[in-house]
């Protein structure tokens, strides 16, 4: 009896998790000073932060505990699971500590733009690694 499984997804280097951790935090504070300024805020630190603290604490917390060597390039189904888990306990920890309230506008932006941000992350990475497999 033969089984399909597939093969496991190769070992991303620590040197390569660690750099797209960060391209992932750095379009998370990006998503938040397009927000800030959207609404004609002070681009501080301070604004800032209130706004991209909440998502990157969880991103990077659930990032580090879904095995990011195998998966930091897996879009389906890690990757769609972590966008909408972080959108979810962001939006929680901008409640608990910043006391703010978020509309349905700003839920559904703060979702579809961190969507487009994380998971074109993933998929323009995993291009890049295949890319660079078949060269």
């Amino acid at each position: 009896m033969t089984t399909n499984a597939q093969p496991a997804p190769p070992v991303a280097s620590k040197s390569a998790i660690v750099m797209l951790l960060c391209i992932d935090a750095v379009l998370i504070v990006i998503f938040a000073i397009i927000g800030v300024s959207s609404h004609d805020g002070d681009l501080n630190f301070l604004n800032i932060a209130r706004v991209a603290l909440p998502f990157t604490l969880p991103y990077l917390v659930l990032s580090a505990i879904i095995k990011p060597g195998r998966l930091i390039h897996n879009v389906f189904p890690a990757g769609i699971a972590l966008w909408l888990i972080t959108v979810v306990l962001g939006l929680i920890l901008r409640a608990i500590l910043f006391d703010d309230s978020s509309a349905l506008a700003f839920i559904l932006v703060t979702t579809g733009v961190l969507g487009v941000f994380l998971l074109g992350r993933r998929s323009i990475s995993t291009l890049v690694n295949r890319q660079g497999k078949n060269a």
